[in-house]
């Protein structure tokens, strides 16, 4: 997990450091048991942002994981559960997964639990997974669960130029301050290969501007921002 505030650079610590030292760290150890210890510390953050892995067996250095279907959304469901004791009232969280696990993931529990959930769709190109008897899946979704209905967004902190800049109501729009329009639903982002200037060793890296837009939508600086997976 990673455990950010607007500041630059990182450390690894543990759950028993003091709340500072451990803003801009990173906590080694089991997700679970982690977040159940933040809990009991009190903590609560304004963001948590969660791509766990997908349960489709890719290998992290010499671990593969996989774990029977419905075992795998029960595992889904428990972190989400400390997520939503981690969360500030006004705060998001977001997950990013293949869509027939999100899907069950909200049937499951998050429908019921959050105040609203809305799906957003990453579409990006890919090489592989082809298969002659279906179209190549090509996009993950991303849900953005809200605790109530007076969460904190900051559209100008995400805002893109208009694209029709020279109609009248766009232009009373600028004029009143308006700094752009919100972002569309469906994002469209390239996958990060292996020929990427920012590809790292993670073997499922998404791109940073990906994760940068949501957690830009959600917070200011001196926020609080949870990391799971340190994705």
């Amino acid at each position: 997990l990673l455990i950010n505030m607007s500041k630059q650079g990182s450390k690894t610590t543990d759950i028993q450091r003091s709340r500072d030292e451990m803003l801009d760290g990173v906590i080694c150890g089991d997700v679970l048991d982690v977040m159940s210890k933040l809990i009991k510390k009190g903590e609560k953050f304004d963001c948590i942002f969660a791509d766990p892995d997908y349960n489709v067996g890719v290998k992290y250095g010499t671990s593969k994981y996989s774990k029977e279907y419905k075992e795998y959304i029960k595992w889904c469901r428990n972190w989400s559960e400390l997520a939503h004791k981690l969360l500030d009232d006004r705060g998001s969280f977001f997950i990013i997964n293949y869509p027939k696990n999100n899907s069950y993931l909200r049937v499951d529990y998050l429908d019921e639990a959050f105040y609203d959930v809305t799906e957003y769709v990453w579409v990006y190109n890919v090489n592989i997974g082809q298969s002659s008897k279906k179209l190549t899946t090509a996009h993950r979704t991303i849900l953005h669960c809200r605790k109530s209905k007076d969460n904190k967004f900051y559209k100008d902190n995400i805002a893109e130029p208009y694209q029709n800049p020279t109609d009248k109501r766009i232009k009373a729009n600028i004029k009143n301050g308006s700094k752009g329009r919100m972002p569309y639903s469906w994002i469209n982002y390239n996958l990060v290969k292996n020929v990427s200037k920012d590809k790292t060793f993670h073997p499922c890296q998404i791109p940073q501007k990906l994760s940068k837009l949501f957690i830009k939508a959600c917070t200011q600086p001196k926020d609080k921002v949870l990391i799971l997976f340190a994705g």
